[in-house]
């Protein structure tokens, strides 16, 4: 072989799958079909001194041996016509020394005529290193170039070296590790008499077997291991995969192993002797299992044992190279999983993303930004593209915010857009600068249609003001109802002033009319007159004041106070239907901020409520308590207790549902409004019944944490 070098043929690491050659324990090179380099391994690299220039070529002289050329050219012709050839030759060492090795070589397989040289260092030892060459030599040459040695040992090293290129063949082509254990089962068991192997995975996460190889194995071993848990049961594969270390069973007959799965069906099948070896990945982690199997109670033997580590070896390289390419194939499945749920999850959400250099306009946008923005996915990303389709109105705010992008400051905007069917949207824009190239900020953001929850938005709005308007009106016509139902109370409140002014304006005329006048009487009338009139003025004003629509005016109000001008409203009516009233009204309070008609409005409801509540009651008093007070944290509460039919304590929360009523010809809305005005003042109200008869209707309201001054008063 004429170990020319060619810089441009030359490779020194992955070239066609050779890459996988490097793990054989040997140096191994590559020639086409007139001698010419093309890969080498390290170790050839390292034994021979090649060195790599610069430009990556390479220089050598002289690796093999000037007398051994000869033999290298001829067995590179056996080759190239299909045959396989072992033989000894001397190559150079960086040093200048020459030393034999054994040389196997094999016609690559799918390549046009290239060749790859396997040499081992020669195990037997040789005086007379010029008698073994000229004795290859003169066999070579003759009739027949096929080396034939005398002896097993060497044709079995023919036939495992040339098997074991094939195989590593297989390898490189990415042949699945099942496929290329196979293989190794069958050499093995072809070359060490007595023996079944075979080959089980472990799983990525190291949890479960799986059967690579069991061609000569009983079925049932891939019943108990393929699928199954790697600490299922105790036997030698379980135990060598959880220590990494390798389980021998010389006799099963006196082992414990018996009584398991696996020592059951070696027992059924008449194999005493196992042999577990871990195959371990680079990291250091179990991949695999090497299980072997004899009928006989026996070792292997050292050149047995040096076959099995061999094929063990190339196994490892296959195992290896599946679980990368199967980690790769999962993580390549996730991405696209990932990037899958991503695309719909922007979809559903309406939200684009994309990442912009905005001052050299250079950006890359994900395909829901297109759709949000109504764009050709053809179109080469710009500024300008989203800029057409800026509604007018928004311009100048999009162009300031493009100008602080440029600046590096962040965006969070909301702005509107014109598609090309002339729909208006409103989109929010939402970005961060992530890094700098140069002086350029780059920017990673997204952008979301919110024209939807602007809608809804909007129509809540409008919703708000709606009931808002609606409680307005409910509101006015329980006041409506609850004046109409104090019509007797307040027809008598008004005639009494009126009567009183007829009354006194009679007397004072005929006071005047005496002769002299009885001046001092008729101004005392007069006076009286003025008071009742003040009295109805009152009481009318009172009423124009629950009938009025105007919006809530909120000022201080002294709680107590007003509590107590409802009480002289209705107090005719308690007296007629002997109630007896009882005011417990707490005149140190601090004042509330409210609205003066509508909290009278409450507590004349609760007053009229309790009125009601005691209107059928006979055989005890009807009392009504009406009490302020100031409770813990600064909370005023004003509660009315009657002694009438009481509710239900189930029922307290639902007499505050809208038209929930128990009366005859009750509407239901007098509670829920009072709550509604309540609540709007930011208080709450309750109702409890009472130990005793009756029910306790109450709300508490924020006080405003200063004293009133009566001195006004």
């Amino acid at each position: 072989m004429s170990m020319s070098l060619n810089d441009e043929a030359i490779t020194f690491g992955p070239s066609d799958g050779l890459e996988v050659l490097s793990s054989l324990p040997g140096m191994v090179w590559a020639t086409d079909r007139i001698g010419t380099l093309r890969y080498v391994n390290s170790r050839f690299a390292d034994f021979t001194g090649l060195i790599t220039e610069k430009s990556g070529s390479w220089q050598s002289a002289n690796i093999l041996h000037p007398d051994d050329e000869l033999i290298t050219a001829l067995a590179q012709e056996d080759v190239q016509r299909g045959g396989i050839q072992l033989f000894a030759v001397r190559l150079r060492r960086r040093d200048g020394q020459f030393k034999l090795f054994n040389l196997s070589a094999s016609q690559m397989n799918g390549s046009r005529g290239d060749i790859c040289w396997l040499a081992t260092e020669r195990l037997e030892k040789s005086d007379d290193l010029e008698t073994q060459v000229t004795s290859i030599r003169k066999k070579l040459t003759g009739g027949d170039r096929m080396l034939r040695t005398d002896t097993r040992d060497s044709q079995e090293d023919s036939f495992l070296l040339a098997h074991e290129l094939e195989i590593l063949e297989m390898v490189a082509r990415g042949e699945p590790s099942a496929t290329v254990c196979r293989r190794l089962c069958h050499l093995v068991e072809d070359l060490v008499p007595d023996l079944i192997c075979g080959f089980l995975e472990l799983s990525l996460d190291r949890r479960l077997f799986r059967m690579s190889a069991a061609a000569r194995l009983p079925g049932a071993f891939r019943e108990i291991f393929d699928g199954k848990s790697v600490i299922s049961d105790q036997n030698p594969l379980s135990t060598a995969a959880l220590t990494r270390r390798t389980v021998v069973v010389e006799n099963l007959a006196e082992s414990t192993l018996r009584e398991t799965q696996m020592g059951k069906i070696m027992w059924a099948s008449g194999l005493t002797y196992c042999q577990a070896i871990p195959i371990l990945s680079p990291y250091g982690n179990t991949a695999g299992i090497f299980a072997l199997l004899r009928h006989k109670q026996a070792k292997l033997e050292p050149r047995e044992q040096q076959l099995v580590d061999r094929a063990k070896h190339i196994a490892a390289i296959s195992i290896d190279r599946t679980r990368h390419e199967e980690a790769l194939l999962r993580r390549e499945t996730q991405v696209e999983r990932s990037q899958a749920q991503l695309v719909a999850a922007q979809r559903i959400s309406s939200t684009g993303s994309f990442t912009s250099d905005i001052q050299r306009d250079e950006n890359i946008w994900s395909d829901e930004f297109y759709r949000i923005f109504d764009l050709d996915p053809e179109l080469e990303p710009s500024i300008d593209a989203v800029r057409e389709r800026v509604h007018p109105e928004d311009l100048d705010l999009f162009d300031f915010e493009m100008k602080r992008g440029f600046a590096g400051e962040d965006a969070d905007f909301v702005f509107r857009i014109i598609r090309t069917d002339a729909s208006v949207r409103f989109i929010r824009g939402l970005a961060r600068v992530t890094h700098y190239i140069g002086d350029h900020p780059v920017f990673i953001g997204t952008v979301q249609d919110i024209t939807e929850t602007r809608r809804a938005e909007d129509a809540i709005r409008r919703g708000e003001e709606a009931l808002v308007k609606a409680r307005e009106e409910l509101a006015y016509v329980s006041r409506v109802m609850t004046v109409s139902a104090l019509t007797t109370s307040i027809a008598h409140e008004v005639s009494q002033p009126l009567s009183g002014i007829l009354a006194n304006a009679n007397a004072c005329v005929r006071l005047l009319a005496l002769d002299p006048p009885n001046i001092a009487s008729a101004t005392d009338t007069a006076r009286r007159t003025i008071r009742d009139t003040m009295r109805a003025t009152e009481v009318i004003k009172r009423l124009r004041a629950m009938f009025n629509r105007q919006s809530p005016a909120m000022e201080e109000i002294d709680l107590s106070e007003i509590a107590r001008e409802v009480i002289a409203l209705s107090a005719r009516d308690m007296r007629e239907k002997f109630i007896v009233l009882e005011a417990r009204l707490n005149t140190e309070l601090p004042f509330v901020s409210g609205d003066r008609i509508q909290l009278q409005q409450v507590i004349l409801n609760m007053v009229l409520n309790g009125i009601e509540a005691m209107a059928e009651i006979e055989g005890r008093p009807r009392r009504l308590l009406v009490r302020t007070a100031l409770d813990s944290e600064d909370m005023l509460t004003l509660s009315i207790m009657d002694a009438g039919v009481g509710i239900a304590a189930d029922a307290a929360d639902k007499m505050f549902e809208p038209f929930f009523t128990t009366k005859r010809n009750g509407m239901g809305i007098g509670l829920s409004i009072s709550r509604s005005i309540v609540e709007n003042h930011g208080g709450r109200m309750w109702a409890a019944p009472n130990d005793g008869p009756g029910a306790t209707f109450a709300f508490s309201l924020p006080g405003l944490g200063k004293p009133i001054d009566r001195s006004a008063t």
